[in-house]
C-alpha cells in the first residue's frame, strides 16, 4: 500500500547543509595546508644548480650567389651522345672523355682539356655570369638550376652537351649581409668563419672585397670559400652559415631567472643563506638557457634552479 513520504524538519535540513558545508571546509583547509607545507618545503628545500662556463656563437644565415670559371663543351656533329663517367657532377682528369657523339657507325669524343668537374647540363648563364656585371646589382640576378642532359640525347652539330669547371679554383660567394656588431668585427679581420651546415665545423673564408652601404646596416661583400664541393655546380644559389658574435659568460637553466623589485637577477646560495643577485647583463640562449654576460656570479656557484618560489633566507639542501 503507497504511503506518501515523511517531509524532513526545517532543523534536520539545516542540519545537513552545515554538516555538508563543514565538510567541505575541513578538506579546502586540508588541501591548503598540504599545498602550503609543500611550498614551504620546496623554498627551504630547493633544486640547485650549478653556473657552468659558457661560450656562445651567433649563427647567421647568408644567401648569395657561387661564381666560378667554366668552359662550355659543344658537340662536333649531329648525334646521339653518351657519357661515359656519368651525367655528374663528378671530377675529371685531364683528357679524359667525358661525352661521346655517335652518328650511324663513326663517333666523336669529346675530352676534357683539363682537370675539373664535368656537369651534362647548362643553367642558361654560362658565359653571361660575371663578377664586374653581378656586382653592381646582385638582386636582380636569379639563376636558375641546372637542367641536366641524358644518355641517348638528340644533339646537333654546335650545341652545348656540358661544361667543365676547371681545378683547383677558388669558389667565391658574393651576399648583401646585415651588419651586426659581430658581423663588422668578423669582415673586418679579413676573414670569417663559416659552414656548411650547422653540423660542419668551421672553417676560414678570406673576406676578398668589404663595401659597407651608405646606411651603414648592411655591406656587399665577396667571400673566398674554403671548399669547392661539386653539387654547388647544381644552382649559382648559395645558402652560407657565418659564425659570429662570440661571447663568454655563465650559463644557467632559464627557470633560475627571475624578476624581483624591477630586477633581474637569480638566487644564488652563500653558504646556508638564499641570496637574490642582480643580473646586470644576459640573453637567453637557447628554449633552456640563460647566459648571464654580467653579474656578481662565477663558475661554480650553486644556483636555485626554479626561482619562480625561491626566497632569500635560510634554506636546507639536505
Amino acid at each position: 500500500m503507497w504511503e506518501p513520504a515523511v517531509k524532513e524538519s526545517p532543523k534536520r535540513t539545516a542540519y545537513r547543509i552545515f554538516y555538508g558545508f563543514f565538510v567541505i571546509l575541513i578538506v579546502a583547509v586540508w588541501i591548503y595546508a598540504f599545498k602550503f607545507y609543500f611550498g614551504y618545503y620546496d623554498s627551504v628545500h630547493p633544486k640547485i644548480t650549478w653556473a657552468s662556463p659558457w661560450v656562445q656563437t651567433d649563427i647567421v644565415p647568408v644567401d648569395g650567389l657561387l661564381v666560378w670559371d667554366e668552359s662550355v663543351l659543344t658537340s662536333p656533329r649531329d648525334g646521339t651522345v653518351k657519357y661515359p663517367l656519368g651525367t655528374g657532377p663528378v671530377r675529371v682528369p685531364k683528357g679524359a672523355t667525358v661525352a661521346r657523339v655517335s652518328s650511324g657507325s663513326s663517333a666523336s669524343d669529346i675530352k676534357s682539356s683539363q682537370e675539373g668537374y664535368f656537369v651534362a647540363g647548362l643553367d642558361g648563364s654560362e658565359g653571361d655570369w660575371k663578377y664586374s656585371e653581378i656586382w653592381r646589382n646582385t638582386e636582380q640576378y636569379d639563376p636558375k638550376t641546372v637542367k641536366m642532359s641524358k644518355d641517348g640525347a638528340k644533339v646537333r652539330n654546335g650545341s652545348p652537351i656540358g661544361k667543365l669547371v676547371n681545378q683547383p679554383q677558388t669558389l667565391r660567394l658574393m651576399a648583401s649581409v646585415y651588419l651586426t656588431e659581430g658581423m663588422k668585427k668578423e669582415l673586418s679581420s679579413k676573414t670569417v668563419k663559416v659552414k656548411m651546415d650547422t653540423l660542419d665545423t668551421p672553417s676560414q673564408a678570406e673576406v676578398d672585397v668589404y663595401d659597407p652601404e651608405e646606411s651603414g646596416t648592411s655591406a656587399k661583400v665577396l667571400l673566398k670559400l674554403p671548399w669547392f664541393p661539386p653539387r654547388v655546380l647544381m644552382s649559382r644559389k648559395y645558402r652560407l652559415l657565418v659564425q659570429t658574435g662570440e661571447t663568454s659568460g655563465i650559463a644557467i637553466p632559464e627557470a633560475a631567472v627571475t624578476v624581483k623589485d624591477g630586477k633581474r637577477g637569480v638566487y644564488v646560495l652563500k653558504g646556508a643563506e638564499s641570496v637574490f643577485t642582480e643580473i646586470i647583463e644576459g640573453r637567453v640562449i637557447d628554449a633552456s638557457k640563460f647566459l648571464v654576460i654580467s653579474a656578481d656570479l662565477k663558475f661554480g656557484d650553486a644556483v636555485i634552479a626554479e626561482a619562480e618560489d625561491a626566497r632569500e633566507g635560510r634554506v636546507r639542501l639536505w
